[in-house]
């Protein structure tokens, strides 16, 4: 279950535990990561699977709002302060079957930076909830509460946006990731502590070596150590989810996020999904009714849909069974998908199209839900479309009676 549980590593190999944490990080704010955490968690709880999702952005806590929670119950900012509480006393029941909170610090200011024997027990108590699913919103950017909270398990989310500021930050946080693991897992080597302090000192604005170079050149005087530092490179399995999209070819800077921490820092990430850019995720914000309860029909609420229930079937998360038959891989399949979104909204738009564009829609369509019926077949799972039964509509509206 876990990588290793002693000095200062603490991870949850989610691949061989039965409960799943899953953390969701952002390089930047403005992702939509809380949104995507609140209601992806209530997509699982929907789907029968026990779920609490912890607020950990700490200052700036918001997940009770998103789910219509007063903001008078003890969170995370207590369990710190006081170390009489338990982090079982902090679960707060929702309106939603199966769903549960623990809120972040809001009742509690000015935390900053916490020790990492404090952070080893939260993720100690993290572990200990009954849940099938523990979900982890952490705050933006990559300050070491973030990072080391994403380090929890080894199949963190990042969220990103088409825009390329946002997937160099990405890039940025999944680097920091990476150096913190291995800073953590080695501080006791001398050489590697030496060299890595060396290097960051000493580098000027890009000119910095990837790691992979690094580990090259660390390799003539430490091989078994570099042999053991790839291995554990080897265990991160990060998610990508690529949100507010206009355009099912933006995908493609996904994957140029892919190919630079496959080549910079040896780590293989997979993408989830894409999600498309819509205003009635705002609308159900100044609701404060999670979005797949208020839109539970939209094409990016089928897409979150979709995503939960590709984390609940892939048994051993984050290993995902992909019939690579019908796809090259995790990408190809969330294009797949991204493009039949696009062309369902442009169906729903109706408006503007001669009847032989909208017959040609129509046909497109067909051909790509049964593409995508084909493909999740494949995988032993029936079609996501929110319009088959027991569906994500249907199993909404039994929870909303």
């Amino acid at each position: 279950m876990y990588a290793r549980e002693n000095g200062e590593n603490y991870m949850i190999l989610n691949e061989n535990s039965e409960k799943k944490i899953i953390p969701i990080a952002g390089g930047k704010g403005g992702v939509g990561k809380s949104v995507l955490s609140t209601n992806l968690s209530l997509l699982l709880a929907v789907n029968g699977k026990k779920t609490i999702v912890v607020d950990l952005d700490l200052g700036g806590s918001n997940l009770h709002t998103m789910l219509g929670i007063k903001n008078n119950n003890k969170g995370i900012g207590n369990f710190i302060s006081d170390k009489s509480l338990t982090m079982e006393e902090l679960v707060v029941p929702t309106d939603y079957e199966n769903l549960s909170l623990i809120p972040g610090d809001v009742l509690v200011y000015g935390l900053g930076e916490i020790a990492f024997e404090e952070k080893k027990r939260i993720m100690k108590g993290l572990v200990e909830l009954d849940a099938d699913y523990i979900l982890l919103d952490l705050g933006a950017g990559s300050s070491l509460n973030v990072i080391d909270f994403f380090l929890i398990a080894n199949s963190g989310i990042v969220v990103t946006t088409p825009h390329m500021t946002s997937i160099m930050n990405a890039f940025g946080f999944l680097k920091n990731v990476a150096f913190r693991f291995l800073q953590r897992a080695f501080a006791e080597n001398e050489v590697f502590t030496e060299y890595f302090d060396r290097a960051f000192q000493e580098r000027n604005p890009g000119e910095q070596k990837p790691l992979k170079e690094m580990l090259e050149e660390l390799r003539h005087v430490e091989p078994e150590a570099v042999e053991k530092a790839e291995l554990f490179l080897d265990i991160l399995q990060p998610k990508i989810i690529m949100n507010m999209a206009e355009d099912a070819s933006e995908l493609s800077i996904a994957e140029s996020l892919k190919d630079l921490t496959d080549r910079s820092l040896s780590i293989h990430a997979e993408c989830l999904g894409m999600l498309f850019m819509d205003k009635q995720v705002s609308d159900a914000l100044k609701e404060r009714v999670p979005f797949i309860m208020q839109y539970p029909d939209a094409v990016t609420a089928e897409g979150m849909d979709r995503i939960a229930k590709k984390i609940i079937f892939s048994k051993r998360f984050p290993e995902m069974p992909l019939e690579l038959d019908y796809y090259k891989d995790s990408f190809e399949l969330a294009h797949i998908e991204a493009e039949n979104d696009q062309v369902v909204m442009e169906r729903e738009k109706g408006g503007g199209y001669s009847p032989e564009e909208i017959e040609n829609l129509v046909r497109l369509v067909e051909e790509q839900k049964k593409r995508i019926y084909e493909l999740e077949t494949a995988l032993g799972r029936s079609a996501l479309s929110g319009a088959t039964q027991g569906g994500i509509i249907d199993q909404i509206n039994r929870m909303s009676m």
